[in-house]
């Protein structure tokens, strides 16, 4: 059994002292044992439980019971702060059991399980640390067991690690999977928020490509749209919503100075007109794009000139 823990050895020595002063006692059945273990589990004694159940290895333990000593196993090791341990008691439970009636349980302990690891600050220089495995725990979860009711739990923490490591594609990925598989979970508004603003995250100024900026802007607005009562987030989302549009303001102008250089004028008119949308209104630049929109068509005039261009002439650059 993976993560097995023997008996302390102070627990050991006692057990050992008593065995020699005592006349032999009938060796207990597995059942027995198990039934023990699991009074020991609920008095909250996790060291008697872990050595009531070390007899019973896998050639010891009838097959209908070893899920339950896997599982009560996992949870004394829990109790006795070993997550890490826990987990790897159960990780191939689904495997090993795929009909136990205890996979639900099993699952609640992986979940505690790789929660406490990414609460915790444990670790050692760079060769380990408890949120990387708690991480690990999550994604087995996520994996393995995508039908659980801790899914969406998961998934926000499994993203917002993602996000606080630059990660921005994985996050988008992960507060997609909320957004899709748990529609109706509570965090469904905060993973629309923090899918918009890790995709926000991801642009690097003016200079990045627009249609990037656009599903950006496509994201903010639909979290914006969605009513969603947390003021810091919409503050935070609305200023994003400015500073992207402003963006895109100023890669319009850009790609009109290329095309100037080009003597393109039809491409510079089309991305004037692109920069003075009214959409862009009330955002910072939008006046100056208005200027430079007027200056170039009184300089260039057209008999008829394009309110809403499809298409660029002569493509992107």
């Amino acid at each position: 059994m993976n993560g097995r823990r023997f008996a302390s050895l102070s627990l050991g020595i006692t057990l050992a002292g008593t065995a020699c002063t005592t006349t032999s006692l009938p060796l207990q059945s597995p059942p027995q044992l198990i039934a023990a273990a699991e009074q020991q589990l609920e008095a909250q004694q996790f060291d008697l439980v872990l050595a009531t159940l070390d007899p019973i290895v896998d050639l010891q333990c009838p097959k209908r019971l070893r899920d339950r000593r896997d599982l009560i196993t996992a949870q004394a090791l829990l109790g006795l702060g070993q997550p890490w341990e826990a987990f790897k008691e159960l990780e191939e439970f689904s495997v090993l059991y795929p009909h136990s009636d205890l996979r639900s349980r099993a699952v609640d302990i992986i979940w505690n399980a790789g929660k406490m690891l990414v609460e915790s600050d444990g670790g050692f220089l760079f060769f380990w640390s408890d949120e990387l495995s708690g991480r690990t725990v999550l994604e087995h979860l996520v994996t393995r067991h995508p039908d659980t009711q801790r899914l969406g739990d998961a998934l926000r923490i499994l993203g917002d690690m993602a996000f606080d490591s630059a990660n921005y594609e994985l996050a988008q990925e992960r507060y997609r999977d909320i957004i899709y598989s748990r529609p109706d979970s509570d965090w469904r508004f905060y993973a629309q928020f923090r899918l918009a603003m890790s995709l926000v995250a991801s642009l690097r100024g003016p200079d990045y490509d627009l249609s990037r900026m656009e599903l950006t802007v496509g994201h903010l607005r639909e979290f914006l749209n969605s009513t969603p009562e947390g003021p810091q987030m919409v503050e935070a989302a609305t200023e994003a919503l400015t500073m992207i549009k402003q963006w895109q303001v100023q890669r319009h102008l850009d790609i009109a100075d290329f095309y100037q250089t080009l003597k393109s004028t039809e491409g510079q008119r089309y991305h004037l007109q692109l920069a003075t949308r009214p959409a862009f209104d009330q955002v910072p630049g939008y006046e100056q794009a208005i200027e430079r929109r007027k200056m170039f068509e009184a300089a260039n005039p057209t008999k008829a000139a394009i309110t809403n261009p499809a298409t660029p002439p002569g493509g992107r650059p």
